[in-house]
């Protein structure tokens, strides 16, 4: 067994991300079509390709106008003007505006030289004077602000999305305006996930005394296919450590990150731990959160390893405070991992001198600001508690939290 000096004993939260920080797997870069790109991360900056809008435009259906001849335009006293075309979108060239005319043009359409502003359509009223065009009352003062300037948008090699963004439908939307079809993300990473336990068996299938369902992996498999990586949910371990290291090696030579469940607390069957501190090399192991303080990192034939609680309480909160915050990390998301607010316990939560608190509660807006309501069972083998809980408090080491007391909040869903 290593000695316990050779690697961190008992960290906080932020310890442990920055530790399993300083061991990323090596990240691939691939080229994907922008209909593909969703929750995918963006591997460098991205300049546009184009200047949009690439002229001055309307933002409105209207007439063209100078501002000058419409100052003085209201209901009972309506400005006319000679209308002397129509811009359309895509259509040119256009007659220079002079003092006294308008143009009519729709939405999307480039504006005339001369112009300066905007009547929309419904506070005008065409008059046919057997002209080509006719002539426009106008019954309200023009407005500068319907003109979309060139390039207000964004312009040609200006930086639009960097490295570190991860990606959604608006910015997805954002690069095919740019004008791209695809472009340079990190790879997926390829995630095995292990249920350790004699006790454990798969839904489906009957239950002998003694036997529970196993659930981790399949939460953990929803998460990190959410987050945009790829689970690999590996057979049901038994407590062999024979069957364990081979599922191991199996997993170090088939993905980039292992997570296992199960075997990192002080007992005699559990065998993650025991297995890493013979034959791998632990970075740290156990975290000052409550619940969630069993769980170890290190490298398992140089593949970083996350080794998670069996409790499904515990293994969640420990994937939501380290391992997700890790993954940000390494591939240098932007956005931050959690949403944290503060808001109103409605209920007093006991101490705990030397752990961060985290336990469920529901929050939701009130008339009277944010408040927070813990779930009635906390215990760390309640999964339905997660289901009718949004957040988790993080009530720091020492700190009490007494009813009516503002507190960070940190959303799990």
């Amino acid at each position: 067994m290593k000695r316990m000096s050779e690697f961190e004993y008992f960290v906080s939260v932020e310890r442990a991300i920055e530790i399993a920080s300083n061991h990323p797997p090596p990240l691939n870069i691939e080229n994907i079509k922008i209909q593909n790109l969703s929750n995918r991360v963006i591997s460098q900056d991205i300049p546009s390709l184009i200047t949009d809008p690439p002229f001055d435009n309307s933002s409105m259906d209207g007439y063209a106008v100078k501002h000058s001849d419409t100052i003085n335009a209201s209901s009972n006293n309506p400005v006319s003007l000679q209308i002397v075309g129509i811009s359309q979108a895509g259509i040119n060239p256009l007659p220079t505006l002079e003092s006294g005319q308008a143009i009519k043009i729709m939405t999307g359409a480039r504006i005339p030289l001369g112009a300066d502003s905007i009547v929309l359509i419904e506070e005008a009223e065409l008059v046919n004077d057997n002209t080509e065009f006719g002539k426009v009352k106008l019954f309200f003062k023009s407005r500068t602000n319907y003109i979309r300037i060139a390039g207000e948008n964004m312009k040609k090699n200006q930086i639009m999305l960097e490295a570190g963004e991860k990606m959604d439908p608006y910015k997805i939307g954002l690069l095919a305006t740019m004008g791209y079809s695809e472009i340079p993300v990190y790879s997926k990473l390829r995630v095995s996930i292990i249920s350790t336990g004699d006790e454990l068996v798969k839904p489906g299938k009957n239950l002998k005394p003694g036997q529970i369902y196993e659930s981790n992996s399949y939460f953990l498999a929803a998460l990190i296919k959410e987050l945009g990586h790829e689970p690999l949910i590996i057979d049901l371990v038994n407590d062999d450590l024979n069957e364990l290291r081979e599922k191991m090696n199996r997993a170090a030579n088939n993905s980039d990150l292992i997570i296992t469940t199960g075997g990192v607390s002080m007992g005699e069957f559990d065998l993650v731990r025991k297995i890493m501190e013979e034959e791998g090399e632990i970075k740290f192991w156990r975290i000052k959160m409550k619940p969630g303080s069993p769980p170890l990192f290190g490298l398992w034939k140089n593949t970083p390893l996350f080794g998670l609680p069996g409790n499904p309480i515990s293994s969640q909160l420990v994937f939501l405070l380290v391992v997700k915050p890790w993954l940000y990390n390494i591939f240098g998301i932007k956005a931050p991992p959690h949403q944290i607010i503060r808001a109103k316990l409605t209920k007093e939560l006991k101490k705990s001198p030397d752990l961060l608190l985290l336990r469920r509660v529901f929050v939701e807006s009130t008339p009277k600001g944010m408040v927070a309501r813990p779930a009635d069972h906390q215990g760390s083998g309640n999964s339905s508690s997660t289901v009718i809980s949004n957040a988790v408090t993080l009530i720091q080491p020492g700190h009490s939290a007494n009813i009516g007391d503002i507190i960070d909040v940190l959303f799990i869903r």
